[in-house]
């Protein structure tokens, strides 16, 4: 038996998984080839030093445009193991968008896989970058001269040393940058292996965007736990049946994803109740799941997987609490409750005064505990409007972060019930818009005066972002082109309303409630 080590920090982590796992597969692409643990630890190793020759010291930021490549996984694997900070930013940003995050990081080398991604950094940067196509023979080769030992900085790499930063829609029409530390994703890869009962036979998808908070739970609930990453290409997924037929040779055992994802596939009817033999769980979260396609989904698959909802802000480690789907959940048409909150977290309910809220009250979930991350990165005010101290404790600053989402807890199940959000934000194919972020983006614009944004999400409007608008410039298609120079199409609004002047409430405010029922 291995005589175990306490582990302090991700790469002393991967490094005893690698040691257990070495001829066992780590990464596994939708083409069924195939990387062992040692591959990825002798690759991560020589990147790791490529990255000490060009002199980037930990807690720098390293960015990332991942294609989930097995070059791309060793490249993060790299920075943990050296104490940097990487950032998967999305390859399909707005210029406008991606020279925000660019300049809230300060990356010292950004990493990319192609001419089209290359065009877009230099467009979008406002410094000189040092820049790398790591999918080149170039790269590879230089790669390949690199020791594949690496002398590793785990000494100095501590529980808050800053992983990752994840960037998230912004109110004030800044992405906001939030940082996850060692200590934090420590914790979740533990819970995820007992919550899910991982062990080195499980294959787990990557469906998940890179630059997405659900790829947390791929990527670390995986390789961390010495099961299969399958890397499944984005292009893949936009052909549901394709996507099936391939998974259907692949045998994962674990699917996570939106429920949005679930949902394209049941509407194109690509699900047959034979597929997927090897899988034992579809996990979801993100967003709620529409009832009435959940029941589809659980018709197929109901009586052989278990089905897990899962609820998390990106700000505490992607997810802090699951529930098991049964039966008398499918019955009813309640959206599925957010469960209960995993170990190392904890949560109280405030109302708006920052008190705690009582038991049978509405109110704002907080969460506390190990798993809540660092701040917003290159933005203390913010960190500190949402980190709040625990309202309970006076005498000492405990941390907590206000999730904005409203719950009730039932004292009988003992689980969280949401009921709402107290902002603007909302929830659409797993990602987190704020709205007033595309409102900010409109109303930048010279010829719009005003302008106010609702989502609709019921039998009239299924999911659909409305633009309310005062211009002197009446043309949607217009409106469009300019805004998607700022925003990714996800938060364009798909509808546009015209309107000479918008309604306002008794302060003064744009009555968004009015222009709601208007509809």
């Amino acid at each position: 038996m291995i005589e175990r080590k306490y582990i302090y920090n991700l790469g002393d982590r991967f490094i005893e998984i690698a040691k257990d796992n070495l001829d066992l597969i780590a990464i596994k692409d939708d083409s069924a080839n195939e990387f062992s643990y040692f591959d990825l630890e002798q690759t991560s190793n020589k990147i790791a030093n490529y990255l000490k020759d060009l002199t980037i010291k930990p807690f720098d930021v390293v960015a990332i445009f991942n294609n989930k490549s097995f070059i791309s996984y060793s490249l993060m694997i790299a920075c943990l193991k050296s104490g940097i900070t990487y950032t998967n930013l999305d390859s399909k940003s707005p210029v406008e968008r991606l020279k925000k995050m660019i300049d809230i990081c300060n990356p010292k080398v950004f990493f990319y896989f192609d001419e089209k991604s290359e065009e877009l950094i230099n467009e979008a940067s406002v410094q000189d970058l040092h820049l790398v196509n790591y999918s080149t023979n170039n790269f590879s080769d230089e790669i390949s001269n690199k020791n594949p030992e690496f002398q590793t900085h785990l000494s100095i790499v501590t529980g808050v040393t800053p992983a990752y930063i994840m960037f998230t829609s912004g109110s004030t029409g800044f992405p906001k940058g939030v940082a996850i530390s060692h200590e934090n994703l420590l914790n979740f890869i533990s819970w995820s292996k007992d919550t899910y009962n991982i062990t080195s036979s499980d294959v787990i998808t990557n469906l998940n965007p890179m630059h997405f908070d659900n790829s947390v739970f791929d990527f670390y609930s995986s390789i961390f736990n010495g099961a299969t990453l399958l890397s499944i290409n984005d292009d893949i997924i936009l052909n549901p049946r394709k996507l099936i037929e391939k998974l259907n040779f692949l045998s994962p055992t674990i699917w996570f994803s939106v429920p949005s994802l679930l949902v394209y596939v049941l509407n194109l009817r690509a699900f047959k109740e034979n597929d997927l033999q090897s899988l034992r769980v579809f996990t979801f979260g993100g967003e709620g799941f529409p009832k009435n396609k959940l029941r589809e989904l659980w018709g197929l698959f109901g009586q052989r997987v278990k089905f897990i909802n899962v609820y998390g802000p990106t700000e505490c480690t992607c997810i802090c609490s699951s529930y098991v789907v049964n039966e008398n959940d499918i019955l009813d048409d309640d959206l599925l409750p957010i469960g209960k909150m995993a170990p190392n977290f904890y949560s109280i309910v405030i109302d708006d005064k920052n008190k705690v809220a009582q038991s049978n009250e509405i109110g704002e979930l907080c969460l506390g505990g190990p798993n809540v991350g660092i701040g917003y990165y290159n933005n203390i005010e913010k960190t500190e409007e949402s980190f709040i101290n625990d309202p309970r404790f006076t005498k000492l600053k405990i941390k907590v972060y206000k999730t904005g989402d409203l719950v009730l807890y039932d004292i009988n199940k003992e689980i969280f019930l949401f009921k709402g959000r107290v902002d603007n934000q909302i929830k659409r194919m797993g990602y987190r818009i704020e709205l007033e972020e595309i409102e900010n983006t409109l109303n930048s614009l010279v010829y719009i005066n005003e302008s106010a944004v609702v989502y609709l999400n019921n039998e009239k409007f299924n999911s659909k972002i409305i633009a309310f608008v005062n211009t002197t410039d009446k043309n949607d298609q217009k409106i469009k082109q300019d805004i998607i120079k700022y925003l990714p199409n996800y938060m364009s609004p798909d509808i546009f309303v015209f309107l000479d002047q918008l309604p306002k409430n008794q302060n003064g405010k744009i009555d968004r409630q009015y222009l709601k029922l208007s509809l």
